[in-house]
């Protein structure tokens, strides 16, 4: 049954559903053409042989004169009639016997077979394959992974259990291999003792058996996904390299950027002495005027590297005005955060954090700011069975007076981590129309709903699939680099040879790639902050940039990559 399902499918998508459209707009024109042809022959029977028949006969005469059948049962006896008996005949058997036939073989028949014939799974790798990924388990964070490893022609293979997911995902383009991942003669057919790395993305205990078995096997490097806290050393212990506890690091994450008290509350990554930092413009001296006037780096040392604008990074210029809503990104040392939380006049207590949702990142986020420590308000309609540590307020959300007699009036930040998007959207834009100022940081289960959530009103939206895409991608590249957020990261590039000695100006990085220098790091170890256009380029020194992962890509295409 299964089965039969799966081949009625083939027809419910893609080119063959376009095709069904097309089949259903003839067959109206069948079924038009049927009653028009029985309307003509009620009105030839009366008035040529004074004969009445009911529509339904008219109908019936129709369809046996259109498929030649002719049962004789009801006639013409005059030679205008016999006229029309023929035309319809000739036009059943143009449009009933010939095209309609013609349309389904070639429309649906011939494509079916030639997708069956083409249905061939594969069920090991070529004896030549090394260096490759192996993923065991997909879904929206290991299709980004895919969609990455793709870009970069890097060779990957799924493995699957479901035979019929198997031929859906090789008919998207992917390389897939079906079988149980703990099998050792699937683990032999993927070749994973010269796999690169693999990647367990299933259920806790799956992630462990698959773990163990590959450690039976061979010391391949391992990456796998936690979905419980109390399961990390489990998996840890079972043979994974890298643990990704998600939800936790998402909850970090959304927590890191609803606070709005000094920078030193939101560093976003660290390069030694060197953080990367953020702070809203809102309620600071800083807010309408403009980056040169505000005197931010004469007064704390503090370069500012971006300006962030709900889904838009900037890079600034001395004209650049700051305005309320903008976030400035900052790179520093600790003292010089120091010196501008002094400025703001702010401090981690001053702060209330509305976190709507009670879920595992939700509590993921409430557990990093009780750290802090930073005051929190939850607020979700039922109770989350699994956290025994926070009580939330229980009530709708979306309902005005709920949030209201918590006392969001009160609140500076806020969390919108529902398991729905379109509830996401909706508490994003309701909360941006009662609290103009505050800082808004929306969850999207679907990177489709990441554009809606920054109309909404969000300051900052978080992908679950983009985010965890990117954490995998940086442990199979082995590589440092902070994601800021959707679309911007912070990467280090030793400085290639035939650069050293020229001056910023004249390598013209921006030009060339569209990435900007943070900061270089001397070979000693020692950090300049936003070089000037003037500094000379060194031997053995790193360069710490910003820009998006295409511009990371172009600037690895442009300059090579050590």
């Amino acid at each position: 049954m299964k089965t039969l399902a799966a081949e009625f499918a083939y027809f419910l998508r893609g080119r063959a559903r376009q095709n069904l459209k097309a089949l259903l707009v003839y067959c109206a024109f069948l079924i038009v053409m049927v009653l028009v042809y029985a309307a003509i022959f009620r009105f030839l029977m009366w008035h040529l042989e004074g004969r009445e028949f009911s529509l339904i006969a008219g109908i019936y005469w129709t369809i046996t004169v259109m498929t030649t059948l002719g049962f004789g049962d009801i006639t013409f006896h005059s030679d205008p009639g016999y006229v029309f008996a023929a035309i319809v005949t000739i036009s059943g058997v143009l449009f009933l016997l010939i095209i309609l036939p013609f349309g389904m073989i070639s429309l649906f028949l011939t494509p079916w077979i030639d997708q069956r014939l083409r249905r061939r799974l594969t069920y090991e790798l070529a004896e030549e394959t090394t260096g490759h990924i192996v993923i065991f388990g997909l879904d929206m964070t290991t299709r980004a992974v895919v969609s990455k490893l793709q870009a970069q022609a890097a060779p990957y293979v799924v493995v699957t259990v479901d035979q019929n997911e198997a031929f859906e995902l090789e008919a998207e383009g992917f390389r897939v291999i079906c079988g149980r991942p703990t099998d050792a003669k699937v683990q032999t057919a993927v070749r994973i003792d010269q796999a690169k790395y693999v990647i367990a993305n299933l259920s806790d205990p799956e992630n462990v058996a698959i773990c163990l078995s590959v450690r039976s096997r061979c010391q391949t490097p391992i990456a796998a996904f936690a979905n419980d806290d109390d399961h990390i050393n489990l998996i840890r212990q079972a043979g994974a390299t890298r643990v990704v506890p998600l939800h936790k690091i998402l909850g970090r994450y959304l927590a890191i950027r609803s606070t709005t008290c000094g920078a030193l509350a939101h560093v976003l990554d660290s390069f030694g002495d060197l953080h990367i930092a953020e702070i809203p413009v809102y309620g600071t001296p800083f807010a309408g005027s403009s980056l040169d006037k505000a005197g931010i780096r004469e007064r704390t040392g503090l370069a500012v590297i971006g300006i962030w604008e709900r889904g838009r990074l900037t890079v600034p210029t001395p004209e650049t005005l700051l305005n309320e809503n903008a976030l400035l990104v900052l790179a520093g040392t600790r003292q010089q955060l120091e010196c501008l939380e002094q400025i703001t006049g702010e401090n981690a207590m001053n702060d209330l954090i509305f976190i709507l949702g009670h879920g595992r990142i939700g509590c993921a986020a409430a557990q990093f700011l009780e750290q802090k420590p930073v005051p929190f308000i939850l607020i979700d309609k039922t109770a989350n069975p699994a956290c025994k540590n926070h009580v939330p307020i229980y009530g709708d959300a979306t309902v005005r007076h709920v949030l209201n007699q918590a006392g969001i009036d009160q609140a500076k930040g806020l969390i919108v981590t529902t398991n729905d998007d379109n509830t996401n959207i909706f508490l994003t834009l309701a909360s941006r129309q009662l609290l103009p100022h505050i800082r808004l940081v929306a969850r999207a289960n679907c990177d489709e709903s990441v554009s809606q959530l920054y109309l909404a009103g969000a300051d900052f939206v978080v992908s679950n699939a983009s985010l965890g895409a990117n954490i995998l991608f940086n442990i199979l590249e082995s590589k440092a680099s902070a994601f800021l957020t959707e679309g911007v990261s912070v990467f280090r590039r030793p400085i290639p040879e035939f650069l050293v000695d020229q001056r910023i100006q004249e390598t013209q990085l921006r030009q060339r790639t569209g990435c900007s220098i943070v900061a270089i790091e001397s070979e000693q170890g020692q950090i300049e902050v936003s070089p000037s256009p003037e500094t000379i380029l060194k031997t053995g020194s790193i360069l710490i940039l910003i820009g998006t992962p295409s511009q990371e890509a172009e600037f690895d295409a442009a300059l090579g990559r050590d």
